[in-house]
């Protein structure tokens, strides 16, 4: 089966809908982290408009993507599937609607911020992170394409979005992290220094949960190979 998709075992028509559904699902969760993105990129501009216009964005995909979810569990409770192909889709699901929840959750946070409180360089590496985000999941979800196809074109990018999730963990503990903390030193203010750290942090868990699809999918890939 090397030569093909390990989710070509989803061959009856229920079963093409499900994926069909976990296909709008993930892209509704990357077209929340692109979201998030026009966010962080008005934010930092500055430019009110942008910053609106990408949590609207934000709030239109996230919420698509918990629809989309709960189609799928329905579809799942109301079929026959085997358990272990029923797992994966569910494992799989839950794993990715993390990324968009914490896209959510790291656009949200930049309303109790002001951008020109933050100076140029803190701007910018956050721009850089931001923009990462947007390429891991991009990459995360031809991961999941690749699933219908190509077992080794699964694993294979699947490896690289692990080489992503590194390249944006050196991000913030060589740029990021030394720069908020100067930043925290300059500000004095531990409400709003909360508030940036508690938003860093979603956003990497964006990334985290990336990965988690990532090796979620190289073992269903593997494992079918």
């Amino acid at each position: 089966m090397s030569a093909k998709g390990p989710l070509l075992w989803l061959g009856e028509a229920r079963e093409k809908k499900i994926l069909e559904i976990c296909d709008e699902h993930m892209k509704k969760v990357v077209d929340t982290v692109v979201g998030m993105n026009k966010v962080i990129q008005g934010f930092c501009d500055p430019d009110r408009k942008k910053v609106d216009q990408g949590f609207e964005e934000v709030f239109k995909s996230e919420r698509a993507a918990d629809e989309f979810k709960r189609k799928i569990l329905e579809e799942l409770s109301a079929g026959i599937f085997h358990p272990i192909h029923r797992d994966e889709i569910i494992r799989l699901t839950m794993t990715a609607d993390e990324i968009a929840a914490n896209a959510k959750a790291a656009a949200r946070k930049l309303n109790y911020l002001d951008p020109k409180k933050l100076h140029t360089k803190l701007r910018e590496t956050l721009r850089i992170f931001s923009e990462d985000l947007v390429h891991i999941g991009n990459k995360t979800y031809e991961a999941f394409v690749a699933l219908t196809k190509d077992s080794k074109t699964a694993v294979v990018l699947s490896h690289e979005v692990e080489k992503l999730e590194e390249k944006i963990d050196d991000l913030r503990a060589e740029q990021l992290t030394p720069e908020l903390l100067a930043w925290y030193r300059k500000i004095n203010d531990i409400g709003v220094s909360l508030v940036l750290k508690e938003m860093t942090d979603n956003m990497e868990n964006v990334a985290d949960f990336c990965e988690d699809v990532s090796d979620i999918i190289r073992c269903i890939a593997i494992s079918h190979i």
